[in-house]
């Protein structure tokens, strides 16, 4: 039976091997290859932008307003850049009264994630001979709004530049989410704009097992609708388009016009992309996501995985969204998962933190608690993640499910050394085709492959 080659993504690298066709659990899992859209980003934007779904074109709605453009940080791979410049070009062809760009950090350090959004806002600025004021989110040290709860008793506290805007445009990029189902512009308010608390409080509810990957109240499909993370999100966007800030500097309800730009791509080319109304552009956001990256497979007992290129691939933190949204629904329980990620960290981070977490805090909470829990039971695990949770702590204890509960052998082909990974649960490989060839002359099961699996959303079947 002849053998048949795979190249995964390693990095900025990629690692190569072979498996025999009759133990393949079918061919590789990967984004579908489909056309992108025609012509550069900028132009493809600006198309998107001219014909709005449930929305006035951004110019007549920005007229005489006070304009706040939420664009994503840099802890993901993007076009922030290009949808930036776009929805200003739009804006400032409207005569508005004032521009914040506000960018939506979430807990993530605004020294760090937003270092290269500040530049682009001034550099418009020149360009566009408009004041452009920018605003990079600090969870803990921006000027906050309190908003009142969720029906979940999540407290809306939000950066207070937003509610200085009565036209707030998302400018935002979709894909599966691990937790929130699909990313969405629900995100660039809670967690984006969000004070570390009220993330905190909202991310409780990621210990929820239908707070998972293909499930989001904008799903069409009402058995797919249920997730309380999302849900808990969506509300608190709803609620904090209900405010602007009086000049008291108290949090009034007011007149509020919300406009959405969202699209879909990958390597710099764009495969979808809309305007409008939030929710119209929400709802056509996730057919088009599931019709791209959901895939439905039989479960086999090994799974070989790439979660893509960086930043994915640089920390354990980051590649463990690939355990939820791909790993979790490809292999049995009592299966083993080949990962094949460098985590090589950032050169800035200390040794003990790069490869395992973005920054220190982090890693404490995530990997530390991991390391500490694993031995106990699972359910006494749980407990303590959930009576004292904190940030981080939904990934400790989906590590844990996923390690003790279904009973998956993690081993892992990166930088880091074995004995840093073999306390979490762990194993460290250096020859990918050893690996294989040791599970193949078992006989005992078939492989699956996966790449870029931080994009995809794999559900399975015994």
């Amino acid at each position: 039976m002849p053998d048949t080659q795979f190249e995964l993504t390693y990095g900025t690298e990629t690692r190569t091997f072979s498996i025999p066709e009759d133990r393949l659990n079918g061919p590789l899992i990967q984004p579908r290859q489909v056309e992108t859209l025609t012509g550069d980003p900028a132009g493809i934007i600006k198309e998107a932008l001219a014909q709005p779904v449930g929305r006035p074109h951004l110019s007549k709605l920005s007229k005489d307003q006070n304009v706040g453009i939420v664009i994503s940080d840099e802890f993901r791979a993007g076009l922030q850049h290009e949808i930036l410049d776009a929805l200003l070009d739009e804006v400032v062809a409207g005569l508005p009264r004032t521009i914040t760009v506000l960018c939506a950090t979430g807990t993530h350090k605004p020294e760090v994630y937003a270092k290269n959004a500040g530049a682009w806002a001034s550099e418009a600025t020149r360009r566009l001979r408009f004041n452009i004021k920018f605003e990079p989110h600090d969870s803990e040290k921006s000027a906050m709004a309190d908003l009142g709860e969720t029906s979940r008793a999540t407290k809306v506290r939000i950066n207070s530049k937003l509610l200085d805007c009565n036209l707030r445009i998302y400018g935002h990029e979709s894909k599966h989410h691990y937790l929130n189902g699909y990313s969405c512009v629900d995100k660039q308010i809670l967690p984006g704009l969000s004070w570390g608390k009220t993330v905190a409080q909202n991310h409780k509810w990621a210990l929820d097992p239908d707070s998972a990957a293909g499930r989001n109240p904008w799903h069409s499909d009402p058995a797919r609708q249920s997730n309380p993370f999302a849900e808990d999100m969506r509300e608190a966007r709803k609620i904090s388009e209900r405010f602007v800030l009086a000049p008291s500097g108290k949090a009034v309800v007011g007149d509020v016009t919300a406009f959405a730009l969202d699209m879909v791509s990958g390597s710099g080319k764009i495969y979808w992309i809309q305007a409008g109304d939030p929710a119209q552009v929400s709802t056509e956001m996730v057919k088009v996501v599931d019709r791209l990256m959901a895939f439905e497979v039989k479960r086999s007992k090994y799974v070989i995985i790439s979660p893509g290129g960086p930043p994915a691939s640089q920390a354990l933190y980051g590649t463990q969204n690939a355990f939820d949204l791909a790993l979790k629904g490809a292999i049995k329980k009592g299966g083993q998962a080949l990962v094949i990620a460098p985590l090589n960290g950032r050169p800035d981070l200390d040794p003990d933190v790069s490869g395992l977490a973005p920054d220190r805090r982090p890693k404490e909470l995530f990997w530390d608690n991991l390391v500490r829990l694993l031995p106990k039971p699972l359910d006494e695990a749980r407990k303590e993640i959930a009576d004292n949770f904190e940030l981080y702590l939904w990934k400790t204890d989906r590590m844990l499910r996923l390690i003790n509960g279904d009973q998956i052998k993690l081993f892992i082909h990166s930088e880091l050394p074995a004995e840093i990974l073999r306390p979490g649960g762990l194993e460290s490989i250096d020859d990918i085709q050893a690996w294989i060839d040791e599970r193949v002359k078992r006989n005992d099961g078939l492989f699956t492959v996966i790449e870029n699996g931080n994009k995809l959303c794999v559900t399975g079947s015994d």
